[in-house]
């Protein structure tokens, strides 16, 4: 050994690959390199280095396709049936809109597995606020309609018209949407 603590050339001792001031009597049992104990992880024929020991894939925040269309489908038709609730039963359906947020998490937990992070965040949320805009385009298909063909007119009487009907009609399909997400996301992980 010379004066700064490096191996010589006819030293038999291993040094750790990342500490080479640690000596050590391991090798990664994948690519042989030698690594301390802190460097070490268990695998499952023995230890390996950090690189060799990282999974492929996490299994908790990755998707096999048909989980990822499972996942979709089951937050979309959960926001599409929260969204069409809420439309029935006005400002009381936000209270239902919370707890069906949660809802739905639950239900696309049990069809992917329990899995973390952006991505699940992305399946729940992106799902129930497709099946809202979906909700709000079925249950207002005549008013968008009539909208389309005759454009903004005053309501008979001095009612707000198509287009305020239209704009309060979509307010509340937007919070709703909103209270359904907010209550998905004291769920996702």
């Amino acid at each position: 050994m010379t004066a700064q603590g490096t191996p010589t050339p006819h030293d038999d001792r291993l040094f750790c690959y990342r500490h080479p001031d640690r000596e050590t009597l391991i090798r990664c049992g994948r690519c042989e390199r030698p690594i301390c104990t802190q460097c070490a992880v268990q695998g499952p024929v023995g230890f390996r280095c950090p690189e060799c020991g990282r999974p492929l894939r996490n299994p908790l925040t990755s998707f096999t396709p048909a989980q990822l269309v499972g996942g979709v489908a089951v937050a979309f038709g959960g926001g599409l049936l929260a969204a069409y609730i809420s439309g029935q039963f006005g400002f009381f359906a936000l209270f239902v809109a919370f707890f069906a947020g949660g809802l739905v998490t639950e239900g696309v937990t049990r069809v992917v597995g329990f899995k973390t992070g952006q991505t699940m965040g992305a399946v729940v949320y992106g799902g129930i606020v497709a099946g809202a805009v979906v909700a709000f385009w079925l249950a207002n298909a005549g008013l968008i309609d009539a909208f389309l063909r005759f454009g903004v007119s005053s309501g008979s009487g001095g009612g707000q018209g198509l287009g305020g009907a239209l704009a309060q009609q979509a307010l509340w399909a937007a919070i709703g949407a909103a209270v359904t997400v907010a209550g998905a996301r004291t769920r996702v992980r």
